[in-house]
């Protein structure tokens, strides 16, 4: 018996509606070895790197933000139902490991000068004021926040990924 089937019959035989299930959690990013399903590059900076978890538990670690929310777009990759999707808090990870957090809990920030591995200009933070010292110590004039919702909207009217 599959592992997989013997605790959906655990779970089942003990009465536990789905919804109560405990969800998969991001794993961690492996730096150097895990490879974009959206643009085939090695994931190479945990700070920009992104996470999805699919309905069927399977984990894709993505290069960079923008990578993430055009595959999510449908711009390529693999046809995906995505159940989580998680982005490093950019002040707490380094660029060996990333500190994932959910994607709703993020504040984005946009500049076309900001350097990202794909070159889409992506970062996220967990709290406003890194977000605010992130900008003042680049000097950056005209960074633009979103919230989550707002990038895969606007993104659906472009692609995130520059066109190389």
């Amino acid at each position: 018996m599959k592992r997989r089937d013997l605790l959906k019959g655990l779970i089942v035989g003990l009465g536990v509606p789905w919804s109560l299930q405990v969800l998969a959690e991001a794993r961690p990013v492996r730096v150097g070895v895990d490879v974009c399903p959206f643009c085939n590059m090695t994931v190479i900076d945990a700070r920009y790197a992104a996470q999805m978890v699919t309905r069927t538990g399977k984990v894709y670690s993505y290069d960079a933000i923008e990578c993430l929310v055009d595959h999510l777009n449908g711009y390529g990759g693999p046809k995906v139902e995505p159940r989580e999707l998680y982005a490093p808090d950019f002040a707490a990870s380094t660029a060996k490991e990333a500190a994932l957090e959910p994607v709703d809990a993020l504040v984005f920030l946009y500049h076309r000068r900001i350097r990202t591995p794909m070159g889409g200009g992506l970062v996220a933070f967990a709290r406003e004021e890194d977000a605010d010292r992130f900008v003042q110590e680049r000097r950056l004039k005209g960074v633009r926040r979103m919230k989550w919702a707002e990038l895969v909207a606007e993104g659906k009217q472009h692609a995130w990924v520059p066109p190389y």
